[in-house]
């Protein structure tokens, strides 16, 4: 179990206001909750609580920012709540009338988008209940957090523009409802994913945002430098080089009739108008199925975690979308394009790329999961893809302020997915963005 604090933070390099104690700085604040956490972690009943993480203190360490955020049982709720809550009295009423307000939000909002997450709910979703049922200064508990969305509609209660509230009392006039108080409110968000509360984290505690701005540029310029080549290809004219946007990979299928090897995306994908075909015809004898009763094609690869065989389904790369100037274009792989692939597949797995197996477990045994023989990590990524995201996530680890390097392992962690084989050709979507298979993984 995971807990994130949202408390008041002063700016970097002044003192801040901690829990009632004033520190000189950030970091001597940082630095004084992780030695208590660090002294809290070898205490064998603290770490006995169900649900306690089963990383090493380094690594808990490492991703916690103490007492706003820890990855593990948070030990200082009960004083959270102590310093910035009020004990109940039963003198004092408390009277509120179920909400019949529409609150009903796009997902269209920057800061919803900001980072993805599969049961998100738009802040400004919250934001009414958090105003008709709680006052400014109120400590707000969710129990159930996922990214963090209750803490920043907390905030928004205190930051919300004119145009906002304008707008919202308005619509509560109408409503014939009381005019909402604005104000911060204080919240306890908790998870039990430590990805969810990483997320939630970096959603609510404050950073710099010229400074991140500037360490998110200067890393995609080192990135670039390191890994430039592996995302050029040449454009028709044989001499400009244009920029990978993304490359489409195509399983492979067996044709039914005579086992003759049909690559999926060149016999079904029409290039005019874009549409898949409900039924394939195969290039080999001319028989016709459709991809559910055709089975995949595998081939044999060295695991490198294992040093044992392995099998994964045979993939052709078979579209490559790049750019030249801001002008896109779309192209076959030409050999050039080939034996740059070939390249890459030859640094062999980096160092920064988990290789840990997924458990044994109900995802694992149906579906995709299933079909693929996809059990680990690394399987879900193809070469190009792997050393991609190993240099942005090592390049991330490497600076030196703690907030923006957390920031910037958010940054990058939001490609995760996409740039995992869970991501799908959506070719008829504006974006390719964010298309992952449902379902399935």
């Amino acid at each position: 179990m995971s807990d994130q604090l949202k408390m008041e933070s002063g700016k970097s390099g002044g003192p801040v206001e901690c829990l009632g104690i004033t520190f000189p700085s950030e970091d001597a604040r940082r630095d004084h909750f992780l030695n208590l956490l660090a002294e809290k972690l070898k205490d064998p009943a603290f770490r006995a609580q169900e649900g306690f993480p089963k990383g090493t203190d380094k690594a808990i360490l490492a991703m916690s920012d103490p007492p706003y955020y820890t990855a593990c049982p948070n030990p200082w709720l009960a004083e959270f709540v102590t310093h910035y809550g009020r004990p109940y009295d039963p003198a004092e009423k408390y009277a509120r009338e179920p909400m019949a307000i529409d609150v009903s939000e796009g997902k269209t909002d920057a800061l919803y988008k900001a980072h993805s997450y599969h049961t998100k709910v738009p802040h400004l979703a919250i934001v009414p209940s958090i105003l008709h049922y709680t006052e400014p200064g109120d400590v707000v508990l969710d129990g159930f957090s996922g990214s963090g969305m209750t803490g920043v509609a907390a905030q928004w209660c205190g930051i919300a523009p004119a145009t906002y509230r304008h707008k919202l009392e308005l619509e509560w006039k109408k409503a014939g409802s009381f005019t909402p108080k604005w104000g911060t409110r204080r919240v306890v968000l908790n998870d039990l994913s430590p990805a969810a509360t990483f997320i939630g984290a970096n959603y609510n505690i404050p950073f710099s945002v010229d400074i991140f701005a500037k360490a998110g540029k200067q890393l995609l310029r080192d990135v670039e430098r390191e890994i430039g080549w592996m995302y050029e290809t040449l454009h028709s004219d044989g001499k400009t080089k244009g920029r990978i946007q993304y490359t489409v990979w195509s399983e492979s299928l067996s044709c039914t009739s005579c086992a003759g090897e049909v690559v999926f995306t060149s016999a079904a994908l029409d290039e005019e108008t874009q549409r898949v075909a409900k039924s394939i015809t195969c290039p080999h004898c001319g028989a016709e199925a459709t991809k559910e009763k055709m089975d995949l094609v595998f081939e044999s690869f060295i695991d490198p975690s294992t040093g044992s065989i392995s099998e994964r389904p045979k993939r052709t790369p078979a579209i490559i979308v790049y750019k030249v100037g801001s002008t896109i274009y779309s192209k076959a792989p030409d050999k050039a394009d080939l034996e740059t692939i070939s390249k890459i597949a030859n640094l062999g797995i980096p160092a920064e790329l988990p290789l840990d197996f997924l458990p044994d477990c109900q995802m694992t045994r149906v579906g995709r999961m299933r079909t693929t023989k996809t059990e680990a990590i690394h399987h879900m990524f193809l070469p190009r893809a792997a050393q991609g995201m190993s240099q942005l996530w090592n390049a991330a680890r490497q600076n030196e302020d703690h907030r923006i390097r957390a920031f910037l392992l958010y940054m990058v962690e939001q490609a995760i997915w996409g740039m995992s084989i869970l991501a799908r050709y959506a070719p008829t979507h504006f974006s390719q963005v964010n298309q992952y298979l449902s379902g399935v993984f």
